[in-house]
């Protein structure tokens, strides 16, 4: 039982993910087909770490670029499952196009 409701819980979780996640999930595997998941969510904090967006944001007097960037990596700390569920679902979607 314990299986089942995990699944249906990451199924509803998936659903309400955040649109950035779910396209920038979408954009690392359409790039790399054949890498793993270590290597998506390596990009994904890359994406997100301190360099040239956060310098270009504090340059016109603005922290907006770091808070985001700040929410956005809690958000993939947290939520390993659902980005390996992502991960998994633009595979078979990247399969099927090709």
């Amino acid at each position: 039982m314990f299986n089942e409701e995990y699944e249906h819980l990451l199924k509803k979780s998936i659903k309400v993910a955040p649109d950035w996640l779910k396209e920038d999930v979408e954009s690392i595997v359409e790039k790399e087909p054949s890498a793993g998941i270590s290597y998506l969510i390596s990009e994904l904090f890359h994406t997100y770490t301190f360099g040239i967006r956060h310098i270009l944001s504090a340059r016109h007097l603005t922290s907006e670029w770091s808070q985001i960037s700040r929410e956005r990596l809690n958000i993939i700390d947290n939520n390993i499952d659902i980005i390996v569920a992502l991960y998994h679902e633009a595979k078979k979607r990247n399969k099927r196009i090709i």
